[in-house]
């Protein structure tokens, strides 16, 4: 009998995506054994709890230190106890060729760790494999793990607090690698996210934020200054923007633009906060190369009692009845509206009927124009 390719093995083990399945293929025989490891390890998820599969996970990668080599995607739930520190460090260490890593701190404290975890998440971060880096809900952070997230193309900072007692010698800017990061998402508010900025923003090393393409940001009163700064800053390079602003801010001109996103919530009574003309309306004059304007309106599934209408507020002044007599967005293709949920439960579909026409109402020149397209984003109900 001529024996099949390996490379069949290989193809039939890539279109199964159940992991018991998986796992009884890798008990057929050799030839499926390598294949189905591989993707079974893909993906890890390294628990702080103790959960039976978190468990099973666990012993596996002890007993087989091999099947380390097969992770792309990691997911570490950090803890702040010496087995979980001694465990995330072996992992960091041993996963070599990851490609993805995201980190939920759980509010843990940097320097509560122990010195090999926090060396371990440095030294994995200089891995040229690795594209995208996910930190969250971590207090006291270093900035020498800012400047090594640099080096990452895309990395998203959420609920992060550096620490503030750590004196940042200039020493660490001149020293950073060199930056390959091209989407930053700062997903906080507040002293977390202008402690971040003033760190990229710093003139010793202004190659931090100078290849910067995608940026996703919140700004509130009290970082509004800074994440201007950040946006300014990114200017020469900044294709795509998104913005969830909860007050006024100043765009500042950002002429290379392709994209923005505007996130917004509306409370019980469906208006836009008093704030939202204004800035929406800055798009004209600071985003002159937009091709497409996307607005994500968040509303809450669980407010209590009947479905209300939407106020009319009014055209809003860049999407009044002349706009197709413009001067302005003269490359404007698409304007998407979205309605979605805050929240994980609840149905929003019959918000969605007064929606559209609500939308049609503030921009009144899109009319007939083929640009403007509304849209629900209502997942099933988790269980």
């Amino acid at each position: 009998m001529v024996p099949f390719p390996q490379e069949l093995f290989d193809a039939i083990i890539d279109e199964i995506h159940d992991k018991e399945t998986l796992k009884a293929c890798a008990l057929v025989g050799s030839s499926f054994l390598p294949p189905s490891q591989r993707k079974l390890f893909r993906k890890v998820r390294l628990p702080g709890g103790l959960g039976r599969r978190s468990r099973d996970t666990s012993a596996a990668l002890a007993e087989s230190p091999h099947l380390v080599s097969y992770v792309r995607d990691l997911t570490i739930l950090m803890a702040s106890t010496v087995p979980n520190s001694v465990a995330m460090a072996g992992m960091l260490r041993l996963a070599q060729n990851i490609e993805s890593l995201v980190v939920f701190g759980r509010a843990v404290n940097w320097n509560h760790l122990k010195h090999e975890a926090c060396s371990a998440l440095i030294d994995c971060l200089s891995r040229p494999s690795l594209r995208l880096l996910y930190l969250s809900s971590m207090q006291g952070v270093s900035a020498a793990l800012i400047s090594a997230a640099t080096a990452i193309p895309v990395v998203s900072f959420v609920h992060i607090r550096m620490d503030v007692r750590e004196e940042i010698s200039e020493q660490l800017h001149a020293s950073a690698p060199a930056p390959r990061l091209r989407h930053l998402i700062l997903g906080d508010s507040g002293p977390a996210v202008r402690l971040i900025c003033d760190f990229l923003l710093h003139p010793r090393n202004p190659a931090y934020t100078q290849q910067i393409e995608h940026l996703e940001i919140h700004i509130d009163q009290c970082n509004a200054s800074y994440v201007e700064r950040i946006m300014a800053a990114c200017a020469a390079t900044l294709k795509y923007l998104a913005v969830y602003a909860t007050d006024l801010i100043q765009l500042p001109l950002l002429p290379f633009v392709l994209e923005v996103e505007i996130k917004v919530f509306v409370g019980d009574n469906r208006r836009l906060p008093a704030f939202f003309s204004h800035n929406f309306s800055q798009i004209a004059s600071s985003l002159p190369l937009a091709e497409t304007i996307t607005l994500v309106v968040f509303v809450d599934p669980l407010r209590p009692g009947p479905e209300i209408e939407w106020p009319d507020e009014g055209p809003l002044p860049i999407f009044g009845p002349s706009f197709m007599d413009r001067t302005q967005l003269l490359h404007l293709r698409q304007v998407h509206c979205i309605l979605r949920r805050q929240s994980t439960f609840g149905d929003i579909s019959t918000v969605f009927d007064r929606f559209v026409p609500a939308m049609e109402s503030t921009m009144p020149g899109l009319r007939g124009t083929g640009i403007l397209r509304c849209t629900l984003d209502n997942p099933q109900q988790l269980h």
